[in-house]
């Protein structure tokens, strides 16, 4: 049977892949150790918050796609 398409697109994305995980665990680090500079209730904190969410779903993301295409 042939591979999925998209399986397909993605193997060869797999290297830029894992550069945006590398990526992203070291800017959710950096955000870690920031919230601890950071005055709560500052808007500065609510931007380190929403930054770090961001990255957190940026994260989960390629390690599902990651998974995906290894599973395949």
């Amino acid at each position: 049977m042939s591979e999925p398409r998209l399986a397909g697109i993605l193997r060869d994305y797999t290297t830029k892949m894992k550069y945006v995980l590398v990526i992203s665990a070291v800017s959710i680090l950096l955000l870690l150790l920031s919230l601890t500079a950071v005055e709560p209730g500052t808007s500065t904190h609510v931007l380190v918050l929403v930054q770090l969410a961001t990255f957190v779903v940026l994260f989960v993301g390629v390690v599902v796609l990651l998974w995906v295409i290894h599973r395949t």
